[in-house]
């Protein structure tokens, strides 16, 4: 399993003050220093977050709430990024700033911050009125926070999450992985490829994300119900991140491109030393005979790996490829007040 969450000390009680906000600004120093405080995910960095208030929530008409937890000095300890939608129903349905785009929901607490047994009341009474509340999906790593913030249990959602450890040295743990055969066959069709297009890995710089993403949009049409990608708001968000991604360390965006022009892109987050792919896109009219899909993830893996990665995280959903480059499935759940 892959452990997203990192262990707590215990802290002497401090009484922390939640509150509800629908204007907070994510790229504050404020925020910037909890986060670095915190056992958080990637899909709560201060770039992820602000961009996703910024585009995404109002394109669903999704109003945002925040809950805060500032302790007895104003220190931000706590936060809870949140929605509310509105659903036949003045109170509104609240639920994790998720719209389809956020692989796994997690409490943004400061290491350290013991929340006391009034913890799940407070947040309620910050929540406010509402017609429910939903919180997901939510890998089991992240489990125990919620549970201390929430005071209940959760569901087990009908799909998982999907990761792969790298060993050393990586080309024997990727044939450990992959097994004997499938990177033989990987390697052939690699081959293929090189003698027709001479392809290449290139990690894109800032100002080759915005057309490289329009080119995986246009690819993308047609293929999967509900992509965010191709639509105008969904674009936005992921070119965003992917760009702000770039400069602060973040994201990775690889492209395959051949004699031709580009081939694949892959696109995801840097969390420490574990990469959480988000978006695959190919051009399968071309080159559809060689899996550039396949080719390109396994080259980005290779690429992570030489960077110091140990794992690579295929996140959300069980489609089967994963299980091809060696995937330990975790269970997802999801939280209801």
């Amino acid at each position: 399993m892959l452990d997203l969450a990192a262990s707590e000390s215990p802290a002497p009680d401090r009484p922390i003050l939640l509150e509800a906000t629908s204007r907070f600004d994510f790229d504050s120093r404020d925020y910037r220093r909890l986060f670095s405080r915190a056992s958080a995910s990637a899909f709560q960095h201060p770039d992820w977050l602000a961009a996703f208030y910024r585009t995404m929530a109002p394109a669903h008409d999704a109003e945002p709430l925040v809950i805060t937890g500032r302790d007895e000095d104003g220190e931000l300890q706590l936060l809870v990024p949140l929605v509310r939608r509105q659903d036949g129903n003045a109170a509104g349905w609240i639920e994790y700033a998720f719209l389809g785009v956020t692989d796994y929901a997690c409490p943004v607490i400061a290491r350290g911050t013991s929340l006391g047994p009034r913890t799940a009341q407070s947040f309620r009474d910050a929540v406010g009125p509402h017609a429910g509340v939903r919180i997901g999906p939510v890998h089991q790593s992240h489990l125990r926070q919620w549970r201390s913030l929430l005071g209940i249990e959760p569901s087990t959602l009908d799909f998982g999450a999907h990761a792969v450890r790298y060993g050393s040295p990586y080309a024997e743990s990727r044939r450990g992985s992959l097994g004997i055969r499938r990177a033989a066959g990987l390697d052939r069709k690699a081959r293929k490829l090189d003698q027709e297009s001479g392809p290449r890995l290139e990690l894109l710089e800032p100002d080759e994300v915005r057309p490289a993403l329009v080119a995986a949009c246009d690819w993308r049409i047609g293929r999967f119900p509900d992509d965010p990608l191709v639509t105008a708001h969904g674009l936005q968000f992921y070119i965003e991140v992917a760009t702000n991604g770039a400069r602060s360390g973040l994201a990775r965006t690889w492209r395959l491109a051949g004699k031709d022009g580009p081939i694949a892109l892959v696109f995801g987050l840097v969390d420490g030393t574990c990469f959480r792919y988000i978006l695959l896109a190919c051009d399968y009219g071309a080159y559809g005979r060689f899996s550039p899909g396949i080719l390109i993830l396994d080259r980005a893996m290779a690429a992570w790996a030489a960077e110091g990665g140990t794992a690579f995280d295929f996140t959300i959903g069980d489609e089967p490829f994963k299980a091809g480059f060696g995937c330990t499935r975790a269970s997802m759940h999801e939280f209801r007040l």
